[in-house]
């Protein structure tokens, strides 16, 4: 995979989780606030929320492509196959076992940054916990 192709997936989900953390504050009218505790504690909430967001998605992504779905994906296309025509149903593989086998041919691309990029907005949210802590002195 090419660098360029990996850089524009951390870019564009880093842009996203921004975007979401800025919606979150412009919500709470945090730039309008002057205590100290109140922005870390926003700053906090802004990126934890899409930090559990992206990294729940990248975990369920990642679950997904090593399998965890297959048997479920299969039965219920199965079954919906019914109401098509029977050009679509031939097309289908008949049993499970082609179903994977077509399913390992297909190519995988990594779903990880989505992982690294919502573990950098827990990370980031963890801080501001701090920063928040040390002010309160709680």
């Amino acid at each position: 995979m090419r660098v360029a192709s990996k850089r524009k997936r951390y870019i564009i989900a880093s842009l996203i989780g921004l975007g979401m953390a800025l919606a979150l504050l412009l919500e709470r009218g945090t730039f309008s606030k002057t205590e100290a505790a109140q922005l870390w504690q926003d700053l906090s909430d802004a990126f934890f929320v899409p930090g559990v967001m992206l990294t729940g998605i990248g975990g369920l992504v990642f679950v997904a492509g090593n399998g965890i779905f297959d048997m479920l994906n299969f039965g219920v296309r199965k079954v919906l196959l019914l109401l098509r025509s029977e050009k679509h149903r031939a097309a289908f593989p008949r049993t499970y076992y082609d179903y994977l086998q077509t399913k390992a041919d297909r190519s995988n691309k990594g779903q990880g940054f989505l992982i690294v990029v919502g573990g950098i907005m827990l990370a980031l949210a963890g801080l501001f916990v701090l920063m928040h802590l040390s002010i309160t002195g709680a």
